[in-house]
């Protein structure tokens, strides 16, 4: 930290090796890849958020119909190759899967209402 003036200013700070790996990893990758990442990483966690809460709230059509999305998602998830960068371990996977579950999680129970509506 400087201090000038009794204002405190952060001194930039250095990028660390992962940082700069991670820069390498992405300049390297294409966008088709990382973007196919992104959105199946996202999708499994929108999947498998909604899940938790069909169980929880014991709608049944929802549930079965949850499920067979899911494992027809899962065999293109499980069959992919897996992440060996720090990009995708770190950043692709990770971040996409839980804004996936968190908007799965406030999206449910309006999906629930529009199953039961139409089926």
């Amino acid at each position: 930290m400087i201090e000038t003036n009794s204002i405190v200013v952060n001194k930039p700070h250095k990028p660390t090796k992962l940082h700069r790996r991670i820069k390498k990893e992405y300049k390297e990758a294409t966008n088709q890849e990382i973007w196919e990442g992104v959105r199946d990483n996202f999708i499994f966690g929108f999947l498998g958020a909604i899940l938790v809460v069909f169980i929880a709230t014991r709608t049944d059509i929802a549930v079965l119909i949850g499920y067979i999305v899911y494992y027809f998602f899962m065999g293109r998830i499980v069959n992919r190759p897996k992440y060996v960068t720090e990009l995708g371990k770190l950043i692709v996977f990770p971040i996409p899967s839980a804004l996936g579950a968190f908007v799965g999680y406030k999206l449910s129970i309006t999906i629930i209402d529009l199953i039961q509506t139409y089926l």
